[in-house]
């Protein structure tokens, strides 16, 4: 049925079921000329019902074995198969507005959403297909035991939302867990909210207040002034033996720009 051997060290698992391709197909929210990115195309699954409504569709593919086939595989039009690791790739190529979907390789699937969505205003959308548990940790709400870093990072730049899950038998080989759909719509004041030069201080930040889950904020934080970092959280309408979870997108940022853990 299969004519490429997936291959492990890709992370590869191939999406054979037509229902769940069209459905991830449908998803994107752009008319036919629209940029659409798909990363790792895989044997095309989800191609071939991409170029059907996006005649110019981008495609990302680092496996040789699998370009040549999905190449014969794919009616003629104007789209272009870039080969290469996704993580190495200039998105300039692509210009701006940009719609990335793709079934993301599960060892290296949070790797590629930031560096998608640190394009920041270059993006206009990103719909993934990753692991379950993932796709909830992205979603997750302040004061969930999921809600962590990914979740802040990704929650910066736009609301996730859940569309489906798919099950196991969905793919080729059959993973050992269920996977799930998230879509991400850029939000168009990222620039208001914080300066590009910025960001990965931010997220630096972010990423320390998380070192310790079982610590509170003050503590993980390190900062000189935990007694106004408290009462910042009081204000906020959190406790001030808070921990990092309980905290949203909106309230790590805001702690942030404050003054009191410069």
């Amino acid at each position: 049925m299969m004519g490429t051997v997936p291959k492990k060290n890709f992370g590869q698992h191939f999406l054979t079921s037509t229902h769940y391709a069209q459905k991830i197909a449908d998803a994107i929210k752009a008319d036919s000329k629209a940029c659409v990115v798909e990363i790792g195309a895989g044997q095309g699954a989800l191609s071939r019902l991409l170029i059907k409504r996006f005649p110019h569709l981008h495609m990302i593919e680092m496996d040789r074995d699998v370009i040549g086939r999905l190449t014969n595989n794919l009616a003629q039009g104007s789209w272009t198969i870039h080969e290469g690791n996704v993580l190495d790739m200039d998105f300039g190529r692509f210009g701006t507005s940009i719609h990335f979907i793709g079934n993301l390789p599960y060892n290296i699937g949070a790797l590629i959403i930031k560096k998608v969505l640190l394009c920041g205003q270059q993006v206009a959308s990103c719909t993934f297909m990753v692991q379950r548990e993932v796709a909830e940790r992205i979603a997750a709400d302040p004061g969930s035991k999921r809600n962590g870093f990914l979740s802040i990072f990704c929650q910066f730049f736009g609301k996730p939302r859940i569309l489906f899950h798919v099950p196991p038998g969905a793919f080729f080989p059959k993973p050992k867990v269920e996977s799930s759909v998230f879509q991400i719509e850029i939000e168009s004041n990222l620039e208001k909210k914080l300066k590009r030069d910025k960001w990965e201080r931010f997220f630096s930040f972010v990423d320390k207040g998380f070192l310790s889950r079982r610590k509170m904020l003050v503590n993980n934080l390190g900062t000189q002034n935990k007694c106004a970092v408290a009462g910042y959280l009081e204000k906020a309408g959190l406790s001030a033996k808070s921990r990092p979870e309980q905290l949203g997108a909106h309230e790590w940022l805001a702690l942030y720009k404050s003054e009191l853990v410069k």
